[in-house]
């Protein structure tokens, strides 16, 4: 893909992308401040309906009390047939049937003149002890017990006003008409009243309104807001469409929450529509039939798809205007860019000495300055990269690459731990072998050696003869240089174990090692000529590692370090120490010890054996050799240092040193 195009395409998804995010910001918005509105709108039809209950309630209390107090007739039909148990006048006491079937009667003539009576949909009288004297809904019945129902039972024994919700169930018995038959599923509000005369109950009057369409449509005006009756599962009645009122009920029969989380309003899908849903109880406390109050999100939202294309046509006029400065911008960008990649292929088929001028004074001038500076940069890691590729880890060699500032040319004073590595008797194994069966051995031997190195993070500084010459500590500082270097000569030990073993099946000749370890201050850097350097060091702490393998020899031992080696090497290793040596070219005694392990794999049958050697050294020293030699004695067998030691001890004993032996051992070869 050319680069123009990627330009066109860069700003076109840039303004596409400001776009989108702005038709996302806009549209988020707007639903939250469609869900705040609906949050007042809930709160504000609620307190309406609220408002007109109590209105309603207060009404009904006001009629009643005002039917008591004005109407004589009302008053004494009340008394006689709640408190009067005495003849009336007929000669004797009527029955209680007469009592009601007259004051039936009188009620019957008296209240459909009465506005109270025809206003509400449900009205009717009964007595102090809830006996039915008159129903609207049917003016002839009376005598029924309506203890039972709610919410008259609950008047007539607190002697307060009490209400209920008669519907879906909750009605009167179907024998008992107190509400008008010609609505079913309505659902009605009902107060019944208690009329008393001073404390004294004389009766009570129940009045109820109907809950229906015409209501619901008096709380959409107010609020906006979709209105339905919720019966146990399905709507009564609803404010909604058919097809979306056929859909709330296809959604209330599957049940679910009506709230969303932290009592929000639920989203539903009804219809293809989202809608918010929210329940209202009717009365407090009562959990059904209630009120759910809905508004459709997608129709609040409607002006967007208006928006929305107002705004593809506004980006497509952006998006153009965009294309058309990104190939202006182009033109101006595409020599630069093309000599750069000119450059940058020349680069990449190895020739580091490309340069590129753009002198456009911008920061594509910038990007060619840097180009020219990475070129530099790679130029010194190359360098870097073939001087140290065959000699150190790929770790070191990544850590000179991001700091070839530890590479010091002129030379530096290094604290480092030295390793010597050589192969027993290989002079006599190249005189017995073809120098190719030689070169394979060698090979191989050298391959676990480099190997183990360059895994503990160590250089390998000189292959010589057979002999391996590797370092920690330089070029890239290591703490712990001393430990590594422990670790890697044990980790060396184990594999040539194994190598020697594969010889030996093999048929080659037997395979034996020495390993001399040291730490000390060398002078570390680039050597050489500029037609040929190499990274190395000079010191004695060089010198002595050699000194220090060579006198595995001498002790019949692989593995020996200096005393500077274990001191830094810490508690991680064993280590024995074997004797005090006096190697040539080095006029101070070194003390070598023998590396054993690491400390946790030590048990205590070698911690004894340990023991009991150092105990013998130090009596070898005390010159107390008869009982050195007896010491090493259990030692001999398995041990050849502890023969070697036992073997001076007695020519000593036979033969003391002068008075002024300082019990170092001269090695005067290597």
């Amino acid at each position: 893909m050319r680069f123009r195009t990627k330009i066109f395409l860069a700003l076109g998804l840039v303004a596409a992308s400001a776009l989108g995010a702005a038709l996302v910001v806009v549209r988020g918005e707007t639903e939250r401040r469609v869900r705040d509105d609906f949050d007042v709108r809930f709160a504000r039809t609620l307190a309406a309906f609220r408002q007109l209950q109590d209105l309603r309630r207060r009404t009904v209390a006001d009629e009643v009390d005002a039917l008591a107090r004005s109407n004589p007739v009302f008053r004494t039909v009340l008394s006689t047939v709640s408190v009067a148990d005495d003849d009336l006048g007929f000669g004797g006491a009527p029955s209680r049937e007469e009592l009601l079937r007259d004051a039936n009667l009188r009620l019957r003539s008296l209240l459909p003149s009465l506005a109270v009576a025809s206003r509400h949909d449900v009205f009717a009288v009964a007595s102090a002890a809830g006996e039915l004297v008159y129903t609207s809904a049917a003016p002839e019945r009376f005598g029924d017990s309506l203890l039972g129902v709610a919410p008259l039972g609950r008047a007539a024994e607190r002697g307060e006003e009490s209400r209920a919700l008669w519907g879906d169930g909750a009605r009167p018995p179907a024998d008992l008409p107190l509400a008008p038959t010609t609505q079913p599923g309505a659902v009605y509000e009902v107060v019944a009243e208690p009329v008393a005369f001073g404390p004294e109950l004389h009766g009570l009057v129940l009045v109820g309104t109907r809950i229906d369409r015409d209501t619901l449509a008096a709380m959409r005006a107010i609020s906006g807001l979709h209105v339905a009756l919720v019966g146990a599962a399905a709507p009564v009645v609803t404010t909604l469409a058919e097809d979306a009122e056929r859909a709330l009920a296809a959604r209330l029969a599957r049940g679910g929450a009506l709230h969303g989380a932290a009592g929000a309003p639920a989203e539903w899908r009804l219809d293809g529509e989202r809608w918010l849903a929210a329940p209202a109880a009717i009365l407090p406390g009562s959990e059904r039939p209630h009120f759910l109050l809905l508004a459709s999100i997608d129709a609040e939202l409607g002006f967007l798809r208006a928006l929305e294309w107002s705004f593809l046509a506004i980006g497509a006029g952006v998006l153009l205007a965009a294309l058309g400065f990104a190939f202006v911008l182009a033109r101006g960008v595409a020599d630069p860019v093309a000599t750069l990649a000119r450059a940058a292929e020349r680069v990449g088929a190895g020739d580091l000495d490309a340069r590129v001028a753009i002198d456009t004074g911008d920061e594509l001038a910038d990007l060619g300055g840097a180009f020219n500076r990475m070129v530099e940069g790679l130029r010194e890691r190359d360098r870097l990269r073939r001087t140290f590729e065959r000699h150190v880890s790929k770790e070191v060699a990544a850590e000179l690459l991001r700091h070839p500032e530890a590479l010091a040319p002129r030379g530096e004073r290094r604290e480092i731990t030295v390793l010597f590595s050589d192969l027993a008797g290989f002079t006599a194994l190249s005189e017995d072998r073809a120098p190719e069966e030689t070169l394979a051995c060698l090979n191989e031997y050298f391959a676990v050696i480099c190997d183990v190195v360059l895994a503990a993070g160590g250089t390998v500084n000189e292959l010589l003869g057979d002999g391996v010459l590797a370092s920690w500590g330089a070029p890239v500082a290591h703490p712990d240089h001393a430990a590594r270097a422990c670790a890697a000569a044990l980790d060396a030990s184990a594999r040539l174990a194994a190598l020697a073993e594969r010889w030996r099946a093999a048929g080659r000749p037997a395979l034996r090692w020495r390993i001399g370890i040291h730490s000390g201050t060398v002078v570390v850097g680039e050597m050489g000529t500029d037609e040929r350097t190499k990274y190395g060091m000079v010191g004695d702490a060089v010198n002595a590692a050699s000194r220090i393998e060579g006198a595995n020899k001498a002790f019949g031992t692989t593995i020996l370090a200096s005393q500077a080696t274990r001191d830094l090497a810490g508690d991680a290793f064993v280590f024995r120490e074997i004797d005090a040596i006096r190697v040539a070219g080095r006029a101070g005694a070194l003390r070598v010890f023998e590396l054993l392990g690491p400390a946790s794999a030590a048990g205590e049958r070698e911690r004894s054996a340990r023991e009991r050697y150092e105990e013998a050294l130090a009596a070898y020293r005390a010159r107390r050799f008869d009982e050195a030699a007896a010491s090493l004695a259990p030692l001999a067998a398995t041990d050849a240092a502890a023969r070697a030691l036992a073997e001076r001890a007695r020519r000593f004993a036979a033969a003391p040193p002068p008075a002024d032996w300082d019990g170092v051992l001269a090695l005067d070869a290597k």
